[in-house]
């Protein structure tokens, strides 16, 4: 258990990192850069992360999963199995995006700067570490590469006029970040070119096709949304769009990396026929992914008129209510995956997994482009929180015919109104100083003592699990 708290802490943290460095350089470039090629920006790069979840054809799911179940003598074969899928779909994709980009897309040179990106996806293995349980190892190795592309941006991003370096950076990174697994897989687990020759095969591509299907449903109301907006609105509307996403997202990326580490550890269990166990767990996992969500959004919802300032500059002050309001799909999103990853894709309920997925995706494309046309950027920010909202009502619906709702629900009601009731205080929180970063740090503050006030007076899980870790000289009991 110990190990699997470890690798639910680093996996954590390298999500962060691959997400987060585009968040963290935000503040420099969205003053050096402006609002429109941030713009330009998200419009490309939201073309390469739909394509790139194209590539990696579920693995993170499915590879990890079936690593995880190899024995050691045959996990390079295993491997070797799935890899050659993603190889295959990696540049079948690439060869096509390059076409079309130079036919058809605008902003055509960008969009050509986007390539690499594509390949670091064909290169992204992280799966295999994660199914096997070593996080740690790869994640300070990659935090040295995130760093240096983030010194770089610094460094050499000075204008607008240097949007194409930019552009360049982001999409190059992930070739180095994900080519220093290769380098483990080589030395560590002796994979050769005669491996993967001789274990040229497609038997995991059914399995396959029934993970990425649902998983670029999702990206067409998660990425491809991005692309709508840009090509309705114009780059300036989604940037604004974009741009308060990204601060919500990666916040989810933190929350939801649990499901990540999580779901091999569940599949043992129902391997194991161990159902009280893994309803254990579970439970143990929803009740604190909701609890954290919750926080986490309490805080970006309280934060937002005085966030969006100072971290973005006073030009995308347009977008406080994009900020504001976004800020609800850290409920909804990690909230279902729960569901999602460490339930139905543990159980290999592939069905109840992938049908929320489609329905988000149908549902948000016809709403963005009704809504986008009339209110732009306010009008793609209400269709994901909508659609958010919808996927998770529909994955809790599709779970109830294994769980009861009261066992999904029991003691989570507590949570909401203690979120409920600190949003209404934090909305009568003054302006203390004129300085943005000091009423952010108060705000921060004061909501988070009265949050975990209110879960302790309102007898939460929270209250009984510090008593059980009291009890228990710290250690922590499931």
């Amino acid at each position: 258990m110990n190990k699997t708290i470890s690798n639910i802490f680093y996996n954590g943290l390298y999500q962060l990192l691959v997400i987060a460095i585009p968040i963290v350089t935000v503040p420099y470039v969205a003053r050096v850069l402006g609002a429109k090629m941030l713009g330009i920006n998200s419009y490309v790069a939201s073309i390469g992360i739909f394509l790139g979840i194209v590539i990696t054809m579920g693995m993170l799911q499915l590879g990890s999963r079936i690593v995880a179940q190899s024995d050691r003598k045959v996990v390079m074969d295993n491997f070797s199995r799935l890899w050659i899928i993603q190889f295959s779909s990696g540049i079948i994709i690439t060869i096509l995006y390059v076409v079309v980009a130079i036919l058809f897309l605008p902003y055509k040179f960008y969009c050509l700067l986007e390539t690499p990106i594509l390949i670091g996806y064909i290169l992204d293995v992280s799966w295999f570490f994660t199914g096997i349980g070593e996080v740690k190892k790869v994640v300070l190795r990659n935090t040295l590469v995130q760093i240096s592309s983030l010194l770089f941006i610094f460094m050499f991003v000075k204008s607008p006029s240097d949007l194409w370096l930019y552009v360049l950076l982001n999409s190059s990174r992930i070739i180095f970040a994900n080519g220093v697994f290769w380098i483990t897989l080589v030395r560590k687990w002796g994979l050769t070119l005669h491996t993967l020759i001789r274990n040229m095969s497609f038997v995991y591509l059914k399995e396959s096709l029934l993970l990425v299907t649902p998983q670029i449903a999702v990206q067409l109301y998660t990425s491809f949304d991005s692309t709508l907006v840009g090509m309705i609105a114009g780059p300036l509307q989604l940037s604004y769009y974009d741009q308060s996403q990204k601060t919500a997202r990666i916040v989810v990326a933190v929350v939801t990396s649990v499901s990540t580490v999580l779901m091999p550890k569940m599949a043992q269990f129902v391997r194991q026929n161990n159902e009280e166990l893994l309803n254990k767990v579970f439970k143990i996992s929803l009740d604190y992914t909701l609890m954290l969500c919750l926080y986490f959004t309490l805080l970006l919802m309280a934060n937002a008129k005085e966030f969006v300032p100072w971290f973005f500059g006073n030009q995308f002050n347009p977008m406080i209510n994009n900020m504001y309001f976004v800020s609800l799909i850290v409920i909804f999103i990690s909230y279902g995956g729960v569901l999602a990853n460490q339930y139905t894709l543990a159980k290999g309920l592939y069905t109840q997994y992938a049908i929320p997925y489609y329905f988000g995706a149908a549902f948000s494309i016809v709403l963005n482009i009704i809504l986008v046309s009339m209110f732009k950027a306010d009008g793609g920010t209400a269709t994901i929180v909508i659609t958010e909202f919808l996927v998770c009502i529909v994955r809790i619906m599709l779970v109830h015919k294994h769980l009861s709702y009261s066992f999904l629900f029991s003691g989570q009601i507590k949570m909401v109104i203690v979120f409920l009731g600190s949003l209404l205080i934090a909305m009568k929180i003054p302006i203390f100083f004129e300085i943005h970063f000091f009423n952010l740090v108060v705000t921060s503050l004061i909501i988070s003592i009265i949050y975990f006030c209110g879960l302790i007076i309102m007898r939460t899980r929270f209250l009984s699990d510090l008593l059980k870790i009291k009890e228990n000289k710290g250690r922590i009991i499931c």
